[in-house]
C-alpha cells in the first residue's frame, strides 16, 4: 500500500476488534466503528456485520460507536436495518449499541422507540448485559 501524503487522514473504517466467549454457549462479537459517518463507512460496517452474521457462533454483537462521528444521526437507518437482519436469522443474533449519551443518534434511537435495540453508554455495561439472557 503506498504511503499517504503528510496531513491526510486514514479513511474511516469499521474494525472488528474482538471475538470472544463470555460463557459456555454464548459467543460475543464486538465491532468498533471509527471515523465520520459516510456512505463508505456504512459499507464497511455492513460488511463487518455480514461477516459476524455469517460466522455465527456469535449470538451477540456489540457495536461500539464511541469513535464514530455522526452529528445528524444519518447512520440511524443502518442500525435499524441491522437489528431487523439480526432478528431474521435463525436462531436470532442479539445486537446492542454502545454510544455516548446525549448524542443526536442516541436521542433519536430512544425517541423512535428503538427499545428493541439495546443501548449502552459503556462497553463494560454492554458486556455485562451480554452475559444476561435478556439483552436484545
Amino acid at each position: 500500500m503506498p504511503a499517504r501524503p503528510p496531513g491526510t487522514t486514514v479513511p474511516p473504517e469499521a474494525v472488528l476488534t474482538t471475538v470472544g466467549t463470555t460463557g459456555p454457549a454464548t459467543a460475543v462479537a464486538e465491532i468498533a466503528v471509527h471515523g465520520s459517518w459516510s456512505h463508505r463507512l456504512g459499507l464497511d460496517v455492513t460488511a463487518a456485520l455480514r461477516d459476524c452474521f455469517a460466522d455465527r457462533p456469535s449470538s451477540i454483537i456489540i457495536i461500539d460507536l464511541h469513535g464514530m462521528e455522526d452529528d445528524d444521526a444519518a447512520s440511524l437507518p443502518l442500525w435499524l436495518a441491522a437489528r431487523r437482519a439480526a432478528n431474521a436469522l435463525r436462531p436470532p443474533v442479539r445486537l446492542a449499541l454502545c454510544l455516548p449519551t446525549a448524542t443526536i443518534l442516541q436521542i433519536r434511537l430512544r425517541r423512535i422507540g428503538a427499545h428493541r435495540l439495546p443501548l449502552y453508554t459503556t462497553m463494560t455495561e454492554a458486556r455485562a448485559a451480554a452475559a444476561s439472557p435478556s439483552v436484545g
